[in-house]
């Protein structure tokens, strides 16, 4: 009873999560495929609370519709964290990547229903196998539910991973950027299903199957919250990232081909850049980011970016927080700015959080700013 009272409220809380996306005043794209999500994971749960009553509905061509769910949430997440990360927008070749899969699931299951009728049934959230149905319908029905949602979660894990690694060479802050409550999030629920495969393939556990495919309508239900939750509150984050910036490679200088810059015009542009640094002082503000810099030395982002790669050896992130440092250390030395504490005088010098400049400060000092303070007053 407690548990259907759970998949209930979770599917009553997605769709009030949908509600509340959709009363944004600005609706990123992003935002439309999280209540894509959160609509199907919604019917899930209404899918299982309904397996669980006294008299359930979804028992038959329907119920194989329902039990294939995740075979459509899990491209919709997909797409969500692409948007969200990368400013991705569906394409013809995704979505047929995304639907293909779910059809050719939809046509062979549903034939298969159709040929050996009441000897598959879809009872308590999963089909149940009469006597007379081969064994080779099990995997059919269940192998598809483990390796496509959980192909999704580890490329959504890929992707987020990638985007985190972009973040220095785009801006000069990360912290409310870094996306990693969806990172982990996404890992948990390749986790759950894995895990969940594994016992009902191999496994024996206290719980029967009935029980635990209600345990993982109760999980989704605790996802719907979060994810919707934690969603809501996620700002537009790298959309409209610059397509030709390239990564870095360890231990070397980018090769950015097709730039347009030989080494004569990446000096001029680097030694522009430093004057612009140093008399307007642009790393003051706290959302400095690539594309702004690039703007005011009216050059390209990429160009920006090959410029203090090839030239200060370093990204943009730690060749803008380098400037701030260096303004910190003098501002902490300065009887002009006794007035100020330690963050007053970070914040005022274009770092965003206590956290950020407590880290940065010390990677590049090698102390913390307050043992910086006392050792240069001795």
């Amino acid at each position: 009873m407690l548990l259907r009272a759970i998949l209930f409220t979770g599917f009553i809380q997605g769709f009030f999560q949908i509600l509340l996306l959709g009363s944004k005043t600005r609706n990123p794209l992003a935002d439309k495929w999280l209540m894509a999500w959160l609509l199907l994971v919604s019917l899930q749960l209404l899918f299982y609370y309904d397996g669980f009553s006294g008299a359930p509905v979804t028992t038959g061509f329907i119920g194989v519709l329902a039990f294939s769910i995740p075979l459509i949430s899990a491209p919709m997440l997909y797409q969500y964290i692409r948007t969200l990360s990368f400013g991705k927008n569906l394409t013809i070749g995704f979505a047929l990547l995304y639907f293909l899969p779910v059809v050719i699931y939809w046509f062979i299951t549903l034939w298969f229903k159709f040929n050996y009728g009441p000897e598959i049934a879809v009872l308590k959230g999963y089909p149940h196998f009469g006597p007379q149905v081969p064994g080779l319908v099990l995997y059919v029905f269940t192998i598809p539910m483990a390796i496509i949602p959980g192909g999704y979660a580890i490329w959504g894990v890929v992707t987020l991973i990638r985007y985190q690694r972009s973040l220095s060479a785009q801006y000069s802050y990360t912290e409310k950027i870094t996306l990693n409550w969806l990172k982990w999030l996404v890992i948990s629920i390749l986790v759950l299903f894995i895990g969940l495969f594994l016992l009902i393939r191999f496994g024996k556990t206290a719980l029967g199957p009935d029980d635990l495919f209600s345990v993982v309508g109760a999980v989704l239900s605790g996802y719907i919250f979060l994810i919707g939750y934690l969603g809501i509150r996620q700002g537009t984050v790298l959309i409209g990232i610059e397509k030709d910036i390239l990564p870095e490679p360890a231990g070397g200088a980018v090769p950015y081909r097709n730039s347009g810059l030989d080494e004569r015009a990446v000096e001029e542009i680097y030694q522009s850049l430093v004057e612009h640094m140093e008399t307007e002082r642009p790393y003051l503000s706290d959302d400095l980011s690539l594309s702004v810099l690039a703007a005011q030395l009216k050059v390209s982002p990429n160009q920006l970016s090959q410029v203090i790669n090839q030239r200060s050896g370093s990204n943009f992130f730690t060749f803008v927080n380098a400037y701030r440092v260096q303004a910190v250390k003098v501002k902490l030395l300065d009887p002009a700015f006794v007035h100020l504490s330690i963050l007053g005088i970070a914040f005022e010098c274009g770092f965003k959080s206590k956290s950020a400049f407590n880290r940065i400060f010390k990677e590049q000092v090698g102390s913390s700013p307050l043992e910086y303070q006392r050792q240069e007053k001795l």
